[in-house]
């Protein structure tokens, strides 16, 4: 570098950018806390819990209709508490237990912050009724329906370490075919047995050749 040269202008990270970036992607070196399941929190809450719910609610209040809830693994915090944004505002759900579910399930399309582009048809409760503690650190219930029940139902995945990715892999592995046996027919097997057979019929043709 010389004294003539000039040093291009790094671009300054605003506070949206940075609200945004808060969230775990799938290109993020912290991805893998997205698969392990979130501990309880203390009660009362930890000043490094209110931290987390604070920067949860800002990234939601940032995103706005952009989603409809965030669970704490999403920005780098595996505690088992969610916020769900209904109507502009934030409500929290601190170690949340699914007490009730329908059995009536309805199948549809389904999207995570966490993995953009990303949309998965996945089956869910139509009504789902929650015991949870609120921020106030008071025990709570709550039923849910429709869509909200399959957004709860979406967040207590992100609790458990799951990600919609697991239901696009579990709805593909049904459809893989299979041998008589139930061994699942995947292309490089499909492959070595398609080998093992014309090996066979090679064998048997030159048995045929040496009578």
């Amino acid at each position: 570098m010389n004294e003539n040269e000039t040093v291009p202008e790094v671009p300054a990270v605003t506070r949206e950018d940075a609200l945004r970036m808060a969230i775990i992607r799938v290109n993020d070196q912290r991805f893998p806390l997205l698969e392990m399941e979130s501990s309880d929190c203390s009660l009362p809450l930890t000043s490094e819990d209110e931290d987390a719910l604070m920067l949860m609610n800002d990234v939601l209040d940032e995103l706005d209709d952009e989603a409809a809830g965030l669970a704490a693994v999403q920005v780098g915090y595996p505690k088992r508490m969610f916020v769900l944004r209904k109507n502009g505002e934030n409500a929290a759900y601190i170690n949340p237990i699914v007490i009730r579910s329908s059995t009536r399930m309805k199948n549809d399309f389904e999207a995570c912050l966490s993995i953009p582009g990303g949309v998965a048809r996945t089956k869910r409760p139509k009504s789902v009724t929650l015991q949870y503690v609120d921020i106030d650190g008071s025990v709570q219930t709550e039923t849910f329906t429709g869509f909200w029940a399959r957004a709860v139902m979406h967040e207590m995945d992100h609790l458990n370490g799951k990600l919609i990715l697991k239901h696009l892999e579990q709805q593909l592995s049904k459809h893989v075919p299979r041998t008589d046996f139930g061994m699942k027919l995947t292309p490089q097997k499909s492959k070595q047995i398609a080998q093992r057979r014309a090996k066979n019929r090679q064998a048997k043709a030159a048995r045929r050749l040496n009578r």
